[in-house]
């Protein structure tokens, strides 16, 4: 049985991905797919192949389509989980690391990599001084080496970020143990 084209639906997915391109790509991976791209797909045929992209990427949720099943919101709500408690670059244990309270959450469009580029920017540490990020709906818990923690939360603190004013603390459980 041939697929049908649900026009609303692929303006939608289209206005999604242009969504996540503009608020949560990382530029310069993107600017590099982007060069390949170019290079090698014609510019006559590059539109024929973005419409092939967004035909899949549409199509990749119709359960009909024999591409990849649809998700139920309980798989989607776990990959989500998943996806925000993921490790920084380099694990860190409990006893060489501080947990930090960040005041931007999901709600913000907030994601674990742009957590770390953020500390990254403003502070010295450096990837292997942040562990574990957790993103929950308005705020954020950051493992940090300790050697770093009060530099990160004294540099953050204050900070204009997404429209908001950070505010960063140590971790209740930490100050509690």
């Amino acid at each position: 049985m041939p697929l049908q084209l649900d026009k609303e639906k692929a303006k939608n997915n289209l206005a999604e991905v242009f969504d996540r391109v503009s608020t949560s790509a990382d530029p310069a991976l993107l600017n590099e797919y982007r060069k390949i791209f170019k290079k090698e797909i014609s510019f006559f045929r590059q539109s024929w192949v973005a419409a092939w992209l967004l035909m899949y990427y549409d199509q990749r949720e119709n359960p009909h389509s024999g591409a990849v099943p649809a998700k139920s919101g309980r798989e989607k709500r776990k990959d989500r989980r998943q996806e925000e408690q993921a490790p920084g670059v380099g694990a860190l244990t409990e006893e060489e690391s501080k947990q930090l309270f960040i005041s931007i959450g999901r709600n913000r469009r907030l994601y674990p990599r742009e957590v770390i580029t953020l500390i990254i920017s403003k502070t010295s540490a450096g990837k292997e001084d942040i562990g574990s990020v957790k993103i929950l709906d308005n705020y954020s818990f950051v493992q940090v080496r300790d050697a770093k923690a009060e530099e990160i939360k004294e540099k953050l603190n204050g900070v204009q970020f997404r429209g908001r004013t950070l505010t960063v603390n140590y971790a209740r459980s930490a100050i509690q143990s």
